[in-house]
């Protein structure tokens, strides 16, 4: 492993360590060892593609859909009534 995957890796959670509102706002706080694995296993994935660790917007994306097991695009199809608080559309 690269020094910049693992300082990229140790901020990371420490970051969700300090703030657990920001990680249940992405994931489930008991889910949170499976966040970091998978954040860890893309960033490597990254660094192994000549790239910088970091996810990007839409990897992060990712991680949180497979964890949580949806897919935005998929529930909109099954009911593409979607409720606000100025009403449905």
């Amino acid at each position: 492993m690269s020094v910049e995957l693992e300082i990229y890796i140790n901020n990371i959670v420490k970051f969700f360590t300090k703030n657990p509102k920001d990680l249940s706002n992405l994931v489930p706080l008991e889910k949170k060892e499976e966040f970091f694995s998978k954040i860890r296993e893309t960033a490597s994935l990254n660094v192994e593609k000549g790239d910088e660790p970091a996810l990007t917007k839409k990897q992060f994306i990712e991680v949180c859909v497979e964890i949580n097991g949806k897919n935005p695009e998929l529930d909109i199809k099954k009911n593409p009534i979607v409720l606000t608080k100025w009403g449905e559309y």
